[in-house]
């Protein structure tokens, strides 16, 4: 823990000159482990990918209300849209979460199933953040889809948990990605992923919990120090007590739970959440909104206080 608690002292005054100060008072702004202040619109796609074959998704999108199609909400408009998956054996439908909560603080999601849930394939997942952030663009300019004209066609952030965590990864370091920050939650290694990563050059975000039975901390550790560049802006944090089943939906990480897939729980599954969600939320609003406020809860004094308070039992960045 000091060791941890010295790098984010000897790195402070190199963040100051890199990053600019936020300059508005962040009860202001909206808590970023919080619902959002929008509705949320939802509605169903489909696209295809070679080899693959067909992804099945949804698509969320600030609205003004809540409901299927529901009439789109173009108060902050032109949104960032943010590719989602989920891992092994999961589908968008068991991590609908994520999407919900970044669609209501302002961005357009597409959340995927791959064709072949059961597979140990991470390219598969990598193609289908491409395909979502294609799929993202042609809804953005259909007449009559939800979406159209509100997608900031230009600015794209991906997440993904395990399995889609290594899809992200690879994704994000695809020749040509369209994806300018990515947040991968206990990403799954390939030799195509560990490859991958050392092509990033866009802010990346690693979470673990410290109690992951499927992806342990040093595995994702591995990705921050050894494989993604140093000339990379990233960061690393591993939320205490966190597993690997509580990222996703809280029904069916309570059935993951009682299965025993995972190592036990050491905070709720709602506690995970509301960590997550607190950094992912304020890596893309930071990173793609360039909203400074967000600024503390990611390398300033929010995040060494849950640093200090042990909410957080490891946390580390690189600005360069």
């Amino acid at each position: 823990m000091k060791k941890n608690a010295i790098l984010l002292v000897s790195v402070s005054v190199l963040v100051l000159l890199v990053f600019p100060m936020h300059v508005v008072d962040a009860s202001a702004i909206s808590p970023p482990d919080m619902p959002g202040p929008f509705h949320v619109g939802f509605f169903k796609v489909w696209y295809s990918v070679p080899p693959y074959g067909r992804y099945w998704a949804t698509i969320r999108y600030p609205a003004l209300h809540d409901g299927w199609r529901a009439a789109k909400d173009v108060s902050d408009a032109p949104y960032p849209g943010i590719v989602v998956a989920n891992g092994f054996a999961g589908s968008e439908w068991n991590i609908k979460w994520i999407p919900k909560h970044l669609a209501s603080h302002g961005y357009v999601t597409i959340c995927f199933t791959p064709p072949q849930k059961i597979s140990g394939d991470t390219t598969q997942w990598a193609s289908g953040f491409h395909g979502g952030v294609e799929i993202l663009k042609k809804e953005n300019n259909r007449l009559f889809s939800p979406l159209y004209g509100i997608l900031d066609g230009e600015t794209f952030g991906a997440v993904g948990l395990s399995m889609g965590g290594g899809g992200c990864i690879e994704a994000t370091g695809a020749l040509g990605s369209a994806i300018d920050a990515a947040v991968a939650l206990a990403p799954a290694g390939s030799a195509s992923v560990i490859s991958a990563s050392g092509n990033i050059t866009v802010p990346v975000q690693l979470q673990v919990g410290s109690n992951d039975g499927m992806v342990p901390p040093a595995h994702v550790l591995s990705f921050y120090t050894e494989f993604i560049p140093n000339t990379t802006v990233k960061e690393y944090l591993v939320i205490t007590g966190g597993n690997h089943v509580g990222f996703i939906d809280d029904f069916f990480a309570r059935f993951a739970d009682k299965l025993g897939l995972d190592n036990p729980p050491g905070i709720s599954f709602d506690e995970q959440r509301r960590v997550s969600s607190k950094y992912f939320t304020s890596w893309f609003n930071y990173h793609l909104k360039h909203l400074s406020e967000y600024y503390t809860y990611i390398f300033g004094d929010e995040a060494q206080n849950d640093f200090d308070s042990g909410v957080l039992s490891d946390l580390r960045y690189t600005i360069p």
